[in-house]
């Protein structure tokens, strides 16, 4: 069935909207999206919706595709979701369609479906929620982390190096982290943790820090760490059999934090390592 006359006069003059978002959007990624509205099959299935049925430009050219846009660039500000976004949207476009799920409950939800992005709705109404979700949340990224955890190590690696560094300065030694322990231990994690896994190595490694501060003032026990850790490597453990919540063991080099469960990480601070040593 054609649209009526009036949705497509509607379509017709709102089509610089969807050019203005199109070109937002290759102005964010760098790369040309296009959008994707199947007018004809949403007309026969939006009930009640008499607006957006007579007025689909104006409902779904001027306002969500604009909102479309605004979510795009805010994502886009990460160099690492936009590269996950590029790569994850094969298809270089984004379909926007009805829900027709009954078990959703959203107004809005984007997805992924065979290399589209998809903007899938259940009404016209809440159109904020277009422009402010977190596209982070379901860009697939490869190897071990969620992109969340692979962003929230980004934001807090400064933070990271900075407890590495207070360590290199008492020590004298470079310090660092054993990434491959963290990507053996990052599926054991709820995954809250996991999406923030930075912010739960940031306070571990500054934890730790704090405890080195403390303890190495002592030149007989600085002396006897640098020894225990000669290759200067922060390497992660998961043992839930382990007595106590967090324990600390020096194996080959290497000073290793094992956890039993995420809980009570002040006790890093205060673990006693000098009597293994």
């Amino acid at each position: 069935m054609p649209l009526p006359l009036v949705a497509r006069k509607s379509i017709r003059d709102n089509q610089s909207h969807l050019e203005t978002a199109v070109e937002r959007i290759k102005v964010a990624l760098g790369v040309e999206w296009a959008i994707e509205i199947d007018f004809d099959s949403l007309q026969s299935k939006m009930g009640e919706a008499e607006f957006a049925k007579l007025n689909p430009g104006e409902t779904f050219y001027r306002d969500v595709a604009s909102k479309l846009a605004d979510c795009i660039e805010k994502a886009a500000k990460s160099e690492i979701t936009k590269e996950a976004l590029i790569e994850s949207n094969s298809q270089s476009k984004v379909i926007i369609s009805l829900n027709e799920d009954k078990k959703n409950t959203h107004y809005w939800r984007y997805g992924f479906n065979n290399g589209a992005l998809e903007l899938l709705f259940r009404s016209i109404c809440n159109l904020s929620d277009v422009a402010n979700f977190k596209l982070e949340t379901i860009i697939p990224s490869a190897g071990v982390y969620t992109l969340q955890g692979r962003l929230s190590l980004k934001t807090n690696e400064e933070k990271i190096n900075n407890s590495l560094q207070k360590i290199r300065e008492i020590t004298k030694m470079d310090w660092s982290y054993c990434e491959e322990s963290l990507e053996q231990i990052y599926p054991s994690l709820d995954k809250n943790y996991q999406n923030d896994i930075g912010s739960l190595v940031a306070q571990i490694v500054e934890n730790f820090s704090n405890n080195v501060a403390k303890r190495c003032q002592d030149e007989m026990t600085l002396e006897a760490f640098c020894e225990a850790t000669a290759n200067g490597k922060i390497c992660f453990q998961f043992d839930p059999k382990q007595g106590l919540y967090w324990i600390m063991k020096f194996k080959g080099g290497d000073i290793i934090i094992s956890f039993r469960s995420i809980c009570n990480l002040s006790d890093i601070t205060h673990y006693d390592f000098e009597k293994l040593l």
